[in-house]
């Protein structure tokens, strides 16, 4: 029985206004990916968690709730991803996505346009979706292509670029030998980080590598793709538990990277660009998952980029309730040990 003058906390809230991970979760699922992102919002949140445990339950929990609804989910840590370099964090979303689903997606799609709609389970080469509807192949295909080109080069969502890169995967599954498998692979390594040589893909109108100039309009790109895909939305958790590490151990104890101050503060810099993208963005959510003492540390924590911490800071809260739609939450953790 509750001693009298105590309330009681909400379902899912632990004592000092903090969520549980999982909770937090359930509630994301709840009123972002069930509605809002499929509609082409985004979101930017801060989830401060008390310990690796509570981290790895919402990573966790998020991971499935993501699939439940059909979106895609990305982990990228600081640990395994240089971040504070935007291009590096889209080649880590970038391995996430099947591109060649999306590639596929895309011709379905030019066919359904097209009126000639490719039969399920049947493959999608020019030459099969006209036997089946008793039509020229090459008029199908004049077809599918310009319409391919409508919806790849001239939607504003997509950067021309990307536009170029997956209309060349899209040709490829056309069959009409327009592309070469050496290009495709091209095309794939440029889309990972992982191409050699930009030449190879001058036959695709593609010029420039993927690098911090554009990667943000490149991840921009995915995220609409993706919903025209089918999927219900992009969920990208940023670990940054290695942001809080000042000193690096003995050179036989360390694994992955490491940051100095400058390159924290450009990391907190890429998230401020992020909350301040959202009005571009369509279908994204990003979680950055933060260890209390960033938020305290008034040397390498939100403390030292005001731009940052402005925009996710409490200006008004109930220490005894949680607010999961704010910006910034507490995840297992009491709300005196990080205020």
């Amino acid at each position: 029985m509750n001693s009298p003058g105590h309330a009681v906390p909400p379902s899912g809230v632990l004592g000092g206004g903090a969520l549980k991970a999982d909770d937090y979760a359930s509630f994301l699922a709840r009123e972002y990916l069930a509605e809002y992102l499929p509609a082409g919002g985004a979101a930017v949140k801060v989830a401060v968690v008390g310990d690796d445990g509570a981290a790895d339950r919402l990573e966790s929990a998020l991971a499935t709730v993501t699939a439940e609804h059909n979106g895609l989910f990305a982990h990228v840590s600081a640990e395994s991803t240089r971040m504070h370099m935007v291009d590096q964090i889209f080649f880590a979303i970038s391995r996430v996505i099947d591109w060649e689903a999306l590639a596929a997606a895309s011709v379905r799609a030019a066919y359904a346009d097209a009126a000639f709609p490719v039969p399920a389970g049947a493959g999608l080469t020019v030459a099969e979706t006209a036997q089946h509807h008793d039509v020229d192949a090459r008029e199908l295909y004049r077809s599918v292509r310009r319409l391919l080109e409508r919806s790849l080069l001239d939607n504003p969502l997509i950067a021309t670029e990307m536009g170029r890169a997956i209309l060349r995967l899209a040709q490829t599954r056309l069959g009409a030998g327009d592309v070469d498998a050496a290009e495709h692979a091209a095309v794939l390594s440029w889309l990972h980080g992982e191409l050699r040589s930009i030449s190879t893909l001058r036959s695709a109108l593609i010029y420039t590598r993927i690098g911090r100039h554009n990667a943000r309009a490149m991840l921009t790109s995915a995220a609409a793709l993706l919903l025209a895909a089918g999927h219900r939305g992009l969920v990208v958790c940023f670990d940054w538990g290695r942001l809080a590490e000042a000193r690096r151990p003995p050179v036989e104890a360390r694994s992955g990277f490491y940051y100095s101050k400058a390159a924290v503060l450009d990391a907190y810099e890429m998230l401020r660009q992020f909350i301040d993208a959202t009005d571009e963005l369509r279908g994204v959510l990003v979680v950055a998952v933060v260890p209390p003492e960033l938020m305290t540390d008034e040397a390498r924590g939100l403390p030292a980029y005001t731009a940052l911490q402005l925009r996710v800071a409490d200006e008004v809260r109930d220490r005894r309730r949680a607010n999961p739609f704010a910006a910034l939450v507490r995840l297992e953790v009491r709300l005196e040990a990080v205020a």
